[in-house]
């Protein structure tokens, strides 16, 4: 894996831990920590790691989780939030230009990113919002679709669409395995059909991502509607709480351990200056009532969470040239158009779901 793509993955892996951090011991905080400090220590022995292995088996997993997240997004936020979303893009971006040197054009693309994880990171319950999806989906966009055919879009689409394909039929046939099985293999069957739409769509140079976000979508409308028409609640696809989260955490502490930022007397400065701006839009988001910031005045906890993350990805973020003008804007297009179109897929699902029992209690 690039050095680019290391970095990614380990801001992902941050973000995602940092946010299931609630309810759990402070013990996971001290070795998430630890974890990023080991990032600052050149590792005294280099070992070589399978990303390809470690990718097939970790993405899967927080694309599940986080598409579970995803079917309930808002899409409607207030004018007040969005100013102060882009106004924490455009901050967080700047320190990159002016501090780190970097092209204007990858300042904006990390202060899009830092802006839309910072979101989700002060995110509570489980209506996301849509602002929160593009950073986490561009870097999984990134580390995965990058051998896809970027530069013929036709091709790419098709992959895209392709991988939905992939998804749909996936669902349809665990739906189909579910009904002949006991209950207790449900959940098996949930986390498989999402390895498995992952793993074929890659096999077949389709998109794993759009088989994986279409899959839960289908699986959902076509499992979980009940002929009431009322929708029950969707089981996770977890072995258990802690396990997997621990699982990852301790990948995260290892694939730290073998990557290396040095120390510069610039990047503390870019660390301090994303605190206070962090620091500010909270308070700011406090003061014209965005709703998302209003717990952190009784919760020094996940303000601490906050400016961890700030810390991280700043640390973290790749100041090379390792990744393309193309390939940045592409994924960023693409994080914003999936989640739409799964929305519009589930909406269509739902109302084919609708129609159907209609005529199912009409003929009844």
């Amino acid at each position: 894996m690039a050095g680019y793509e290391h970095a990614l993955f380990l801001i992902l892996l941050l973000g995602f831990l940092l946010r299931e951090l609630q309810g759990r011991h402070k013990s996971s905080l001290y070795l998430i920590v630890g974890g990023l400090l080991l990032v600052l220590l050149p590792p005294f022995v280099s070992l070589k790691i399978p990303w390809e292995l470690i990718l097939a088996l970790v993405l899967p997993w927080i694309l599940w989780q986080s598409a579970r997240h995803w079917l309930n997004i808002a899409w409607k936020f207030s004018v007040r939030e969005i100013t102060l979303w882009i106004i924490t893009a455009i901050f967080l971006g700047l320190i990159t230009v002016f501090t780190g040197d970097l092209p204007i054009v990858r300042g904006i693309f990390f202060g899009i990113v830092a802006a839309s994880m910072f979101w989700q990171m002060s995110s509570r319950g489980e209506i996301s919002n849509s602002l929160e999806v593009i950073g986490p989906l561009t870097l999984v966009f990134l580390l995965v679709e990058t051998s896809l055919p970027l530069e013929d879009p036709k091709l790419y689409f098709g992959s895209l669409f392709s991988g939905a394909g992939v998804g749909i039929a996936l669902a349809i046939i665990s739906i189909a395995v579910i009904k002949k099985v006991p209950p207790k293999y449900e959940s098996w069957i949930l986390l498989g059909q999402i390895y498995l739409a992952y793993w074929v769509a890659l096999a077949l140079n389709a998109s794993p991502i759009a088989a994986v976000l279409i899959n839960v979508v289908a699986f959902v409308e076509f499992h979980y509607t009940r002929l009431e028409g009322k929708e029950a609640q969707i089981t996770p696809a977890r072995l258990d709480n802690r396990f997997p989260f621990f699982i990852l955490l301790t990948l995260f502490i290892f694939t730290a351990w073998q990557s290396h930022q040095p120390v510069t007397s610039i990047l503390w400065f870019e660390v301090v200056l994303g605190l206070a701006i962090g620091l500010l839009v909270a308070l700011l988001g406090q003061r014209i009532g965005v709703t998302r910031f209003e717990y952190m005045s009784s919760s020094w906890r996940s303000v601490l969470e906050l400016g961890l993350f700030l810390i991280g990805i700043l640390i973290l973020w790749p100041r090379g040239s390792e990744l393309r003008p193309l390939l940045i804007w592409v994924a960023l297009g693409l994080a914003v158009f999936l989640p739409v179109l799964s929305a519009i897929l589930l909406a269509v699902l739902h109302d084919l779901s609708t129609q159907r029992i209609g005529k199912y209690m009409d003929d009844f």
